[in-house]
């Protein structure tokens, strides 16, 4: 059987006497309670250091971030918009040639225009 190194040997005596002390901290209410204001005080200065730096980027008339995803999202509008109007437009040609294309063929012989007047 292999024998255990001296550091493991440390580190498992040291776990044992901390972990359960550890165990009982992360699982009590005052943690809890401390993770859930910290989280919150993380959004809020989050959102502060996002309001200063956009202020900052627009001094020096530059983009920041949420005017780019902004841009972009009215490109994607946009985009759309163009490829509902060109399926639009190729619809509209295409009954216009056919409806030109009608126009042009000529009289069918049974319908009594031009061929008898001609004939006589």
């Amino acid at each position: 059987m292999i024998e255990t190194p001296p550091w493991r040997q440390g580190y498992d005596a040291l776990e044992r006497q901390v972990a359960p002390r550890v165990e009982r901290l992360v699982r009590s209410e005052p943690f809890a309670v401390a993770v859930g204001v910290m989280a919150r005080l993380q959004r809020g200065v989050e959102a502060e250091s996002s309001r200063f730096t956009r202020r900052v980027l627009h001094r020096l008339n530059l983009p920041a971030g949420t005017d780019v995803s902004r841009i972009l999202n009215e490109l994607g509008q946009l985009r759309r918009q163009v490829t509902g109007l060109t399926t639009e437009l190729e619809d509209t040609r295409a009954e216009l040639a056919t409806a030109t294309a009608r126009d042009r063929e000529p009289a069918s012989k049974g319908s009594g225009r031009g061929s008898r007047t001609r004939a006589r």
